[in-house]
């Protein structure tokens, strides 16, 4: 349990005894402000540290009951772990009472405790007939099992089976990710003399160590942790679950507000529009109209927003749950799976919750084909949720799949080792089924290539880029090619790729005019016509007679004389044996015009070939071999 921390809020309605309990059990006086003091009622969260046998350090959080203090309230209770529910015994289940069990309902909190107080108020013989009708209110809740503790917190009685309630609780309550992306809502900001800014907050995943680089979101401003304490008490470094106070020096606490949420990287991005999951409370005074302003509330943070309903232009008793979006008014920061509050501005009510389906939600049409979208959204797995952040955009940073997807890094990493998220650059990864896809798709460009283009040896790497720039990006694309090339699948010459198995060849439908062109190169030596002239006179188009040329030379079966000829390959290699026999050291025009009988016309073009071909070397009029 030691290595194990929980926060615990005490909820229900005004004076039924929360803060006196919590001092009963903590020794800490919650109410801190002056107008506290002199109301008795809490305005402000408050909190205190609770020492357990085993020795563990849990946090109590003191949530104002009073309906005008709601929002704090659910401030409070959005990290809360345990929910003790407070009813005092002469008056039973009140108004915010039930409010406070609908937030706790909506914000899907598992385990509770029933602390019936002012157990002195009411004659022994009475007190199990207020259990009785107490949970007969709280039937269809979390607490309708939960255990009951009489209390009479000024003369301490039932306090130490109270806090051994909580540790038998406690044991079976998922403890929150220490190895998750740090994050801690914001719900306390203020100053301290000869300290600076103080920011408090329960971290909801993540730890945070003295001297760690962090942000404030969603203004994006960069802070630093001097200093971190755990209810009053200095510490190196704080973890999920625990109740924090950070020191942050050389930002105003003017800048910060509740709400604001603490980060150590870029994981979490500022949104102004989720996908939510909402449920709503069993009798509305008024119906949800389409496009309602609402008051949303998720961690700490309270934001105006409206309701987008795309299966109804209303609700009203209904009891379902509905996939909807809330576009708010400000940014706030939040991830999959976070649980929010709406409630109705005028006349003030909770009206429901939820939870967060999808940060980043966009625009979409009215009808069910976006209903079945949002429900894939809803229920996907690990791995659907992945491919349904990645169809957006087939590349995504790990800090953006782990906003969108709401997944830890721990659980995108057994992806990664499956084989269904696949590591594309240092920074960025793709899915599996899109990187298959786009192999397939690059395979299938190459291979239609070569069908339209037989005689290129294949596409240019450029070419192909080009082609997919506007629907893959480019270093998938640049994975994918180096994939096959690793595979085998296809090859690359300079900066040409081609299918593995490809042999550049003649169009079948031109097969027999290209043979005739060649067949006629071939036979008039190192004398040949114009090169347009073979395609006229074989009836070859051309475009196919350019294709044809390039071909040739490609494959080294011929050699350009000039910008009008080519010639055999061949022949100038059998023109090359004859002279080397008779001039084995070096050329002059005169001996080679002699050798092969070539007149001037074709004689300095083919001698300028030797040149360029480093064949020969010339100096003056004389030319020797290389």
């Amino acid at each position: 349990m030691t290595d194990k921390h929980y926060t615990i809020g005490m909820a229900g309605h005004i004076d039924h005894g929360k803060t006196t309990l919590t001092k009963a059990l903590t020794g800490v006086d919650t109410d801190r402000l002056k107008e506290e003091k002199e109301r008795q009622i809490s305005i402000e969260l408050g909190y205190a540290p609770l020492k357990m046998a085993d020795g563990s350090l849990l946090s109590i959080i003191d949530v104002p009951g009073h309906e005008r203090f709601v929002r704090q309230m659910i401030a409070g209770v959005s990290g809360i772990d345990l929910v003790i529910l407070v009813v005092a015994a002469d008056e039973g289940v009140m108004p915010q009472t039930r409010e406070h069990l609908e937030i706790v309902k909506f914000l899907q909190i598992q385990k509770g405790i029933i602390a019936i107080t002012k157990k002195d108020k009411v004659e022994e013989e009475f007190l199990e007939l207020v259990k009785e009708e107490i949970m007969d209110e709280l039937e269809g809740s979390v607490f309708q099992h939960a255990p009951v503790v009489f209390i009479d917190s000024t003369k301490n009685i039932g306090i130490d089976e109270l806090k051994d309630t909580i540790l038998d609780q406690v044991k079976n309550i998922t403890v929150k990710q220490e190895s998750g992306e740090f994050r801690l809502p914001i719900d306390q900001v203020f100053t301290i003399k000869g300290q600076g800014t103080i920011v408090r907050g329960t971290i909801m995943e993540g730890l945070i160590r003295t001297d760690d680089e962090l942000q404030i979101l969603p203004s994006g401003v960069p802070v630093k942790a001097r200093q971190l304490q755990v209810h009053s008490k200095m510490v190196g470094k704080a973890m999920a679950g625990q109740r924090v106070a950070v020191n942050l020096p050389n930002i105003s606490a003017e800048d910060i507000n509740r709400g604001d949420v603490l980060v150590h990287s870029q994981t979490y991005e500022p949104t102004d529009t989720i996908d939510v999951c909402l449920t709503f409370i069993k009798k509305l005074q008024y119906p949800i109209k389409q496009r309602s302003v609402l008051k949303v509330h998720i961690g700490t943070a309270e934001v105006m927003g409206k309701i987008i309903f795309f299966d109804r232009n209303d609700y009203q008793d209904s009891h379902e749950e509905v996939l909807c979006q809330l576009r708010l008014e400000e940014k706030i920061t939040a991830k999959r799976g976070d649980k929010l509050i709406i409630r109705r501005p005028t006349p003030v009510e909770t009206v429901g919750g939820g939870w967060v389906i999808q940060t980043k939600g966009s625009k979409y049409k009215f009808g069910q084909n976006t209903i079945r979208t949002l429900q894939k959204v809803k229920e996907g797995s690990p791995e659907e949720r992945v491919y349904q952040a990645l169809s957006k955009n087939k590349l995504l940073e790990i800090n953006v799949l782990q906003q969108e997807t709401g997944l830890s890094k721990k659980e995108l990493d057994s992806l990664l080792e499956a084989g269904k998220l696949i590591q594309i650059t240092e920074h960025y990864f793709s899915g599996l089924e899109d990187v298959k896809a786009t192999l397939q798709q690059v395979l299938n460009y190459i291979r239609d290539f070569h069908k339209h283009n037989p005689l290129k040896t294949g596409v240019a790497k450029a070419e192909l880029l080009s082609h997919f720039s506007n629907s893959v990006p480019k270093d998938l694309v640049a994975y994918v090619l180096q994939a096959l090339q690793d595979d085998r699948k296809i090859m690359r010459h300079e900066s040409l790729l081609f299918d593995a198995d490809f042999k550049p060849h003649f169009p079948a439908s031109w097969k027999k005019r290209m043979e005739q062109v060649v067949s006629r190169l071939e036979g008039d030596g190192l004398t040949p016509q114009p090169y347009l002239e073979y395609g006229h006179e074989a009836g070859l188009p051309e475009k196919e007679l350019r294709e044809l040329q390039h071909y040739l030379i490609k494959q080294k079966r011929m050699y350009a004389l000039d910008d009008k000829h080519v010639v055999s390959v061949q022949h100038v290699d059998d023109s090359i044996t004859k002279l080397k026999m008779v001039y084995p050291e070096k050329l002059e025009l005169s001996g080679v015009k002699e050798v092969l009988g070539l007149s001037r016309k074709y004689l300095i073009p083919f001698m300028e070939l030797l040149d360029t071909l480093q064949i020969t070397k010339r100096e003056d009029s004389v030319r020797y071999w290389i």
